[in-house]
């Protein structure tokens, strides 16, 4: 498989590159969406003389699904296996090479779909494997990652976190999402899990879409797409399963109970989620009542970047009162849990003043992540509240 010709360095990479220190895995699994860089990262990272097995290639896939005995006779390690999810069949034999070597973190598997793939690595890997997740390029890692205005900020998030579109103009922008959604999310999805309703699909993905940052109501999105609310669950499930968006459940100190209150939804990429909304044009997607959702949503996808980059254990939930107060995120990680609240414009400080009041001694200073920074604007917040550009996140939450 042939690497980009212009090598964007990925925060990832370091992870890579002390791989001693990550644990006694034999077996390395990197979990993502389709065309964010896992192939390329490992075939960058891995021992020249490395295997490389493209399940991808219908050919290769149709003879390690016909006989993954046959097809694995002759693995040895270092390998990579890319789009196990394929023929998670080969996890029997891959489990066997892993035994057989010494040498640590020198199987290294890819997946986009974490449902298939995980029900086999239980199964079959359980104590041999790091499973580690990657998403598309962080705004650190973006040309213009420090932004002059909001203008510049609103480029960036419509041009999305795939690292093929770093340099792409609006109609290869156009023709790169309209195949990546036919080609990966409708193809995997109905080949993976056997979709029929191929058409009603495709409106529930866009209606996904118009609703990023919304709580989510499954009866709601069943009738507007035409099927059940019981299908709407699934779908969302699957869609989530396959890495195109995040489900945020409600911050509660009692964990059981967390599961049972409405979650929101989340794209996991900004371009796809505007390209599937409908927005064609930067500017339009600023002036419109779509900015405040978009951007929490840039907000949400740049926490998950920045932590999974690093290898951090995270959750993120959402904090919401009877009364409609509401916190944005609630992050937990390294034993604490750091409020974030993602606004355009001025903060509702009665949310705020609500989420001190039940912050436990785990809990830090809150940020507003705003772009109001960006044109020296003032944002209301109490003093606790400290105030952060999006490029500054991980200094928050490290």
């Amino acid at each position: 498989m042939d690497q980009p010709s212009t090598w964007i360095k990925r925060e990832f990479e370091g992870i890579l590159e002390n791989v001693q220190r990550l644990g006694p895995f034999k077996v390395l699994l990197i979990l993502g969406p389709r065309q964010v860089g896992k192939s390329s990262i490992l075939l960058r990272s891995a021992a020249t003389d490395a295997q490389y097995i493209n399940l991808d290639d219908l050919e290769t896939r149709i003879r390690a699904e016909r006989d993954p005995i046959l097809f694995s006779k002759d693995f040895t390690a270092p390998i990579i296996v890319d789009e196990i999810q394929y023929a998670p069949q080969l996890l029997s034999p891959i489990k066997v090479l892993a035994d057989k070597t010494d040498k640590k973190l020198c199987i290294w598997l890819t997946g986009s779909q974490s449902f298939q793939v995980m029900k086999g690595v239980k199964e079959s890997l359980a104590g041999r494997v790091l499973i580690l997740n990657l998403f598309g390029l962080s705004l650190a890692e973006r040309a213009n990652s420090a932004f002059s205005s909001i203008e510049n900020f609103f480029k960036e998030v419509f041009i999305g976190s795939f690292p093929a579109l770093r340099e792409s103009d609006p109609d290869i922008w156009s023709r790169y999402l309209s195949s990546y959604t036919t080609t990966y999310i409708e193809r995997d999805v109905a080949e993976l899990l056997g979709i029929q309703k191929r058409r009603e699909f495709e409106i529930f993905l866009k209606l996904c879409a118009l609703r990023t940052g919304q709580l989510v109501n499954y009866d709601e999105m069943g009738r507007d797409a035409g099927v059940s609310a019981k299908t709407a669950k699934d779908w969302l499930g699957i869609l989530e399963d396959s890495f195109v968006l995040k489900l945020v459940h409600p911050y509660h100190s009692n964990r059981s109970k967390r599961l049972i209150k409405t979650p929101k939804m989340y794209f996991l990429d900004t371009g796809l989620c505007s390209y599937l909304a409908g927005w064609r044009d930067p500017e339009q997607l600023r002036l419109s009542p779509f900015a405040g959702a978009i951007f929490e949503t840039a907000i949400f996808c740049e926490i998950t970047r920045c932590l999974s980059n690093r290898a951090k254990d995270f959750q993120i939930f959402y904090w919401r009162t009877k009364d409609g107060e509401e916190i944005d995120f609630l992050v937990e990680t390294n034993g604490k849990i750091v409020p974030i609240e993602a606004k355009i414009g001025t903060v509702n400080t009665r949310s705020l003043c609500e989420l001190e009041n039940i912050a436990d001694k785990n809990w830090s200073n809150g940020t507003v992540v705003s772009l109001t920074r960006l044109n020296q604007g003032i944002i209301s917040a109490t003093t606790e509240w400290n105030i952060a550009s999006p490029e500054h996140i991980y200094e928050l939450i490290r």
